[in-house]
């Protein structure tokens, strides 16, 4: 596949992953744990990982934590979700980069639904500067195993159906 085509398809997911990340805020997850969400949009970076590598992923990435955050209009939840966004994808990219142990695309969401949660709980460290909040990390690390089995099955398929249909393209 040319790179204008990847591009293009990029730029498809892209707005995928930004609607999905807008869509979601309307779930009120906070109900269960402040700050705990699936992580849905994070499916398209990680689906783009493994379908056109790492500088797809972590672009579409970067353009939805940024377009996704000035839609909310909050510093602070943008805050979070770029570092703990940009953290996750960057993560697995070098992780699935190097090759002594590898992960299934489950194994790497849990991963990066991990690092997204310590990214922001240290985003939360430096912006709160009160170390009384550490004992929420284990509430969050949790949730982000739950969510990152969830994102990852989800990504497992749809890699699978883009493979099947990738002579499209």
């Amino acid at each position: 596949m040319n790179r204008t085509k990847k591009i293009t398809i990029s730029a498809i997911f892209a707005a995928l992953a930004i609607a999905l990340s807008v869509a979601e805020s309307f779930i009120p997850f906070s109900a269960i744990a402040p700050g705990v969400k699936l992580g849905l949009a994070n499916v398209v970076p990680l689906t783009l990982l493994y379908v056109f590598g790492p500088a797809y992923a972590i672009s579409v990435q970067a353009v939805r934590v940024s377009v996704a955050g000035l839609l909310r209009g909050n510093i602070v939840t943008f805050l979070f979700s770029f570092f703990g966004g940009m953290a996750s994808i960057t993560i697995c990219s070098l992780i699935k980069r190097q090759k002594r142990v590898e992960f299934s695309v489950i194994g790497l969401s849990v991963i990066g639904a991990v690092i997204h949660n310590a990214a922001q709980f240290f985003t939360a460290l430096v912006i709160l500067k009160n170390l009384n909040i550490f004992w929420y990390i284990a509430v969050l690390t949790i949730f982000a195993v739950i969510a990152g089995v969830l994102t990852g099955l989800i990504s497992k398929y749809t890699i699978k159906a883009l493979e099947r249909y990738s002579n499209r393209f």
